[in-house]
């Protein structure tokens, strides 16, 4: 049975890079309620932060939808809150949207005070008592969320038996990392080595082994210790 180290997204305190775009379109997110919900894009101006997030109705029938005035973004480097002044596409609860079928998609915008171009990551939470909606640590950085994404993409991969185009991703993910890199790359290292160690390509998983060793990750310990523990270089 194979095995496969998977990433624990606990990104909150580790996440780095200065972001410097305008426009995070898709990012990647720590937690959220909602897995029906998705934040398309987030652009920054400089009077503004805008928002819009989709939901799909997912209920045959009852499905509905509303905004509560005291939705806020939060800047958790900062611990600053802002009230969301503005919002278009769906309702202010009480007052709620019906959706009118399976698979529809209501798509609405949010505008909140202007966010400084230097921050790492924010929060989106709805503060209210019911079904409310929050998407915590919602990532800035381009090449973090490409990199996550790339994850996500080589863990499936692997788990469809198909090993090279795994090895292209965790690959792909290691070539340039990042002054404060998360989680991905050295699951990415360790991955890499399990997959050769797998294959009795004891030169290749070396290789990859060197690679962690000499890489500035900063958890690089916990990668390697997790290669010793289970024995990978002696299979």
């Amino acid at each position: 049975m194979k095995r496969i180290l998977l990433a624990t997204l606990l990104l909150l305190a580790i996440v780095g890079q200065t972001w410097g775009q305008q426009l995070v379109e898709k990012p990647a997110v720590v937690e959220q309620s909602h897995k029906d919900m998705v934040i398309e894009s987030i652009t920054f101006y400089s009077d503004s932060t805008v928002f819009v997030v989709s939901i799909e109705n997912k209920l045959p029938v009852g499905g509905w939808f509303c905004i509560d005035q005291n939705t806020y973004l939060e800047v958790p480097e900062k611990s600053a809150r802002y009230k969301v002044r503005k919002q278009k596409g769906a309702p202010t609860c009480p007052t709620t949207y019906g959706f009118k079928k399976v698979g529809e998609v209501l798509r609405f915008t949010l505008v909140f005070n202007a966010v400084s171009p230097s921050t790492r990551t924010l929060n989106l939470v709805e503060n209210c008592d019911k079904a409310c909606f929050y998407f915590k640590g919602i990532i800035l950085d381009t090449k973090l969320n490409a990199d996550i994404k790339l994850y996500e993409e080589g863990v499936k991969l692997y788990a469809d038996d198909k090993i090279d185009e795994a090895i292209d991703c965790f690959s792909r993910i290691v070539e340039v990392i990042p002054s404060n890199p998360i989680h991905v790359y050295g699951y990415s290292y360790y991955n890499l080595i399990h997959i050769y160690a797998d294959r009795k390509d004891s030169q290749s998983a070396m290789f990859w082994f060197d690679q962690l060793k000499k890489s500035g990750l900063p958890d690089k310990q916990y990668f390697i210790d997790a290669v010793n523990r289970d024995r990978l270089l002696e299979q």
